[in-house]
Order: structure tokens, then sequence, then C-alpha cells
């Protein structure tokens, strides 16, 4: 159906122009297989345009309602790894033996979405308008949000203060606390899915199934790196309200310090976070508290709910009465204030109290001035020197060994491509004197090939996954662009480590298929990173039936958008 005048890519009117003037979408521009080709009508009322975004469950497009001509968002389950579409056909097409888990996922899908029309009339969430079930999969209809993701609100205003942020967030944390009471988790808080309003409010978009978001699942993981929690990245750990906690603290941390905190996988090795001095001074204490808290690491020390966390950042945390005078003959406690709090063992059915800014390691820049300290005596100072002068001379000698021992030795090791991942490191025992736990040393990985790297028993030592493929001018298709944990830290056995891989160049160079069968041309513009679009047809005297005479609308060897169709003219062969 068409619509005059409608940018199927903004929905905004853009006249008789082929270009929209507003966001510069293209009349004809072909939406790649298999989501729904821009036009398209659903429910006999929404206009289906370009697809916004995507994740293992399913995608959103941009869409009008012609009955109120009115902006709206379609959300439609499309699981990539349980089905497809074919060009011409709306139906889906569910790959063979899929059809349990297909409607299991859809079953999911509808009803988060009847749990979501309860939350509309929440401040922060995205109204449900519609409903229905079509082309062998379902639709959630939302009103059309007006405003930007929060983390480009974040990259353009660098980072807001605690005063700006409160009014923003708690709104937002209490909304999700009302998802939480009817069972429903996001797993997905991030700036990404966080938009800011035009009139300054923020709201929560892409509440789906929470295996869109877990490892090890039917469904293909999106991660959000810094936000996602550990336990997204492993089958065995448990999930739940916690999880949200995590990711609305590392969202919080990231718009009052500028700053997406390291991965979580990262972080349970290293799990400090720096903050600058001159953004900690102007972060109430018990903000810092509360965000330690819910950034926790390990699941059991982290804050569970979003009420907990609500009422940390409103409550500040009173300040401790200061200490009175030690003698000088003993020796005297640091005290840093209201930065600590005595912490409880954790139990879920008792209230916790704040967890301290330390336990997380949030690291706030402060000055401590040392009480008068007493004399020490000759002698003593005579062994203490001597005791520096034996660190000092140790220090230079790990100094050189770094510098020259161990370069020297790394020489002598193979070539990394005949290096095996799987070398065993080292082994320490914990402190509780159980089993040595064995450590591997991580991989680079980066510009190899994924089709060597993906399941390859080199590497069996590691969880490895696909997190996510995106185009990239320096790597050719298929190579890997970078990875979650550092290459040469040492790490236990099946660590998941997080890969991204290089689609290639977003800009394809058009192959000259002219006088090439249709079947050699459609395999030529797959490997170009194209597709074959749609095949007129017309008499020719020069050019032999089934071959092509020329391409539609563009040359050979110009540059195209990847995934772009190619529409081309066959040869009838000559007119009789």
């Amino acid at each position: 159906m068409e619509f005059k005048g409608l940018c199927l890519g903004c929905m905004n009117n853009k006249g008789d122009a082929m270009q929209c003037p507003k966001c510069g979408y293209v009349d004809g521009t072909p939406q790649v297989l298999p989501y729904l080709e821009p036009g398209t009508l659903l429910k006999e009322k929404y206009i289906v345009g370009k697809h916004l975004r995507a994740n293992g469950e399913g995608v959103t497009y941009i869409g009008f309602d012609v009955t109120t001509n009115k902006k709206v968002t379609v959300r439609e389950y499309l699981p990539k790894t349980l089905c497809s579409r074919v060009k011409d056909d709306d139906n889906i097409i569910i790959a063979s033996g899929n059809k349990l888990v297909y409607q299991d996922y859809l079953q999911d899908f509808m009803e988060i979405g009847r749990a979501l029309v309860k939350l509309s009339s929440l401040p922060s969430t995205v109204p449900v308008i519609d409903m229905f079930e079509a082309n062998k999969t379902a639709y959630i209809v939302y009103e059309f949000v007006d405003g930007k993701p929060l983390d480009e609100i974040v990259k353009r205003a660098r980072r807001f203060t605690w005063e700006e942020a409160r009014p923003l967030f708690l709104p937002l944390i209490s909304t999700v606390n009302s998802a939480h009471s009817i069972g429903l988790v996001h797993f997905g808080i991030s700036p990404e899915n966080i938009i800011m309003t035009r009139s300054g409010t923020l709201k929560l978009q892409g509440f789906g199934s929470p295996d869109a978001h877990l490892a090890e699942t039917e469904l293909t993981p999106e991660f959000y790196e810094g936000f996602s929690a550990i336990e997204q990245y492993s089958l065995e750990r448990k999930k739940g309200k916690w999880t949200d906690v995590y990711a609305m603290c590392a969202v919080l941390f990231y718009v009052l310090t500028g700053k997406r905190p390291p991965d979580a996988v990262s972080r349970s090795y290293e799990p400090r976070l720096n903050m600058p001095a001159d953004v900690a001074q102007n972060i109430p204490t018990h903000v810092v508290t509360a965000l330690a808290g819910g950034l926790q690491v390990n699941i059991e020390s982290r804050t569970h709910s979003m009420e907990e966390l609500k009422n940390q950042l409103t409550n500040p945390v009173p300040r401790r009465p200061e200490p009175k005078p030690v003698p000088a003959a003993a020796p005297a406690a640091q005290d840093y204030g209201d930065r600590y709090v005595d912490e409880p063992s954790y139990n879920e059915s008792s209230s916790r109290q704040p967890m301290p800014a330390a336990s997380a390691q949030i690291n706030r820049a402060h000055d401590y001035v040392p009480e008068d300290e007493p004399e020490i005596s000759p002698y003593k100072y005579g062994i203490i020197s001597g005791l520096i002068g034996f660190v000092v001379l140790g220090v230079i000698a790990l100094i050189c060994l770094n510098l020259i021992v161990i370069p020297m030795m790394n020489k002598n090791k193979q070539n990394e491509e005949d290096e095996t991942s799987s070398s065993y490191v080292s082994s320490e025992e914990d402190s509780t004197g159980s089993e040595p736990t064995v450590l591997y040393r991580v991989p680079n990985l980066v510009n190899k090939k994924w089709s060597n790297v993906d399941g390859n028993e080199k590497y069996s030592n590691f969880y490895i996954r696909l997190k996510e493929e995106v185009y990239d001018e320096n790597y050719e298709e298929g190579r890997i662009i970078s990875q979650t944990v550092e290459a040469g830290s040492t790490v236990p056995q099946n660590t998941p480590i997080g890969v991204v891989v290089s689609k290639g160049s977003k800009m394809r160079t058009v192959p000259d298929i002219i006088g090439k069968t249709v079947s050699e041309a459609s395999k030529e513009l797959e490997s170009a990173g194209l597709t074959l679009g749609d095949q007129a047809e017309e008499y020719s005297d020069d050019v032999e039936s089934g071959k092509i005479i020329r391409l539609n609308g563009i040359e050979p060897g110009k540059k195209i958008q990847a995934g772009s169709m190619i529409n081309v003219v066959v040869s009838l062969g000559p007119e009789e």
C-alpha cells in the first residue's frame, strides 16, 4: 500500500521528493530479508517502515497508524535462529525440527506483551497500543517515543550531575520495580534502551524474552558491554531482579561519570571501578555507596531489589560520630566517615544495609592527614631502613627480570598462530584449602577468522561466543575485531569471551554481471554482499535469452550499501 508523501524511513511527510530531507531515506530502498518490506500493511491499519533494531527474539520497525495518522513502533516476533522468510511472502517459515520451541517463545512474546499492557500507565514505560497475530507470527504495537537514546545524550552532554539525574532515574527505578512485582525482568537495561523524551523524561524500551539476553539458549544472545551482569554470560548462574539492579547501577555510573563500566566478565577478575576525583567530590557519598552495592559482581553481595536501591539513593546514610582520640601507643584506625557502613551477612528475608563503597571498590579520591605519630628509636629506625633497602633491591631485581629476562624468554616462544590457547598457566589454591584453580592464558583472537576460531579444539578451554557482527572498513569480512577479555590475561576454564566480528565494508562494489545467467549473477552478488532483486524481462537481439542485459538504476563498479538489492533486466532473446 502507498500513503502519498509518507517517508518510510521516519514516517514524516516528504512530499514528492525521492529522498527524505529529514532522515535521508530513499524511496525504494529494499529491506534485507527476513524483515518485512517497507510499505507492508498489517491488520489493514499499520504501515511498516524501515527496521530500527533487532535482536535474537525479533525486530522493531518504525510504523504509521493510518486510522490515527500517528507514528508507532511495531515489534515483530522473528527469532532468526528458528525461522526465516522468503522474498515476496510475508509468512514465516519455521525451520525443520524447531516448531515446538518456536511456539514456546511465541507464547512468551505474547505473555510479555500482555504484562506490558498492565504497566502502560507508568511514567517510564512505552505504552502498548495493540497486539495481534499474523503471517504465522505475532506483533506488538507501541506508541512512538520522540526522543534520543540516553547514550547519545551522554556523549553530547558528557555527564549528568546527581541533581540532574535524580529526578530522571527515580521514576525509572520505580517503574522497573513495578515490572518486577508482576514477574517481568528486563535483562537488557542499557543506555541504548533508555530514551530521553523531548519533555525530559526517561522511557525504557526493549522488554522481551529473557533468553534474548542470556547465553546458551536457542536465541542469539544480545549483551550490552558494561551493563550486562555476570550471570547473563553463564547458564548455571541464577538470574533475577538483581540482574536488572546491576544494569541500572551501571547506567547511573555511566551518566554520572561519562564512562562505561568494564564488562562484567573482566570485572570478575578486576572488580575495581575508578571514579575521577573531580566527579566523586560532586556525588553524595550515599549515592556512591548505593552504586557500590548494586555493582557487586557476585550476586550474594549485590543489592537485590529496585526498592532497596531506591531507598539507598534517597536516604543519605547518617555520618558516624568523630572517633575519640586514641592513645599514641595504640595504632589508630583510619576513619573514612560515612564511606563505611556495617554490612550484615546476606539474608534475602532480612532488610539489607547499603553496601559500603569500598566493597564494590569504587575508588573516590580523598586526602588523608595522619595523626601525630610516636617517635621511632634510632635502633628501630636502623632496622626499618635496612628492610626498606632489601625491598628496594628486590623491586630493582623484578624490574630487571621483566625488562631483560622475560623478553628474552618470550623471543623463544612459538609464533602466535602456533600457540595453543589451552596452555596451562598456573594453579592457585584459595584460602579455604579447596582444590587449586587452573588458569589459562587468553589468546589474542583479533584479526583471526571467526570460522577458524568457532568450534576449534585449540580454544576448547574458553567459552568463545559471537557477541555481534558490525561493518568495519579496517577488517575484511569474517575477521575478529575485538574481544571482551584482554589477550594475555589468565582466567579459569570455560570463561566467556565475547568477540566482535567484521561484516566487512558497509559499502560494496557492484560486480559486473551483464551477460551472465540469473543463477550466476545471484551467486556473484551474494559473494559481494548484495542481493539479486527484481528481474524485468525484454527482448534483445544482442543478448542470449536468460542472460542479463543491464542493471536497473545503477552501473557495475559503483559503491552501494551492503545487503542492497540489485534490480536487473533479463533477455528474452530476439523478438520473433
